[in-house]
């Protein structure tokens, strides 16, 4: 009867353990992942164009932008400063691009290569971003970005 009981013990700790599942993992969606990577090569073209009309029509009104310097910089303070022209981007190149989907939310990672003008010179810096984006009936939304600038 001991032997039972010492079972059903060990038994009620081991089951609840085999049955949880490992942890959350991001939904299989081909044609969402190729929305989101052909969104982001949109995203560079309008960049390079300084279509800052067509760029903002992707952002969220509550977007929010994470510098390199780590401060944060809402949906109109990050168009004032692309329309500043302090930075002129000659060309934008995505690579690298990961993208997992949770429902209606997606999370890319991309490394950036810009090429910009800034006073005259011409410079070119290498980013790790993340953009979250989430799904509005049939169009994709940025609500956020991350930007961290690689050491070069």
């Amino acid at each position: 009867m001991l032997k039972i009981v010492c079972f059903a013990v060990i038994m009620m700790f081991v089951l609840p353990l085999h049955s949880q599942e490992s942890g959350l993992k991001p939904d299989s969606n081909a044609t969402a992942e190729a929305e989101i990577k052909a969104l982001e090569m949109e995203l560079a073209k309008l960049m390079v164009k300084a279509d800052w009309s067509q760029y903002a029509s992707h952002l969220a009104d509550d977007y929010v932008r994470v510098g390199t310097n780590g401060q944060t910089q809402t949906k109109s303070e990050v168009l004032a400063d692309l329309r500043s022209d302090k930075n002129k981007l000659l060309d934008v190149i995505p690579e690298a691009l990961q993208v997992k989907l949770y429902g209606d939310t997606a999370i890319l990672n991309v490394h950036l290569t810009m090429l910009s003008r800034q006073n005259g010179r011409v410079t070119t810096t290498f980013h790790r971003t993340t953009e979250i984006f989430v799904r509005r009936g049939d169009k994709w939304w940025i609500v956020a970005l991350s930007d961290v600038p690689m050491r070069q």
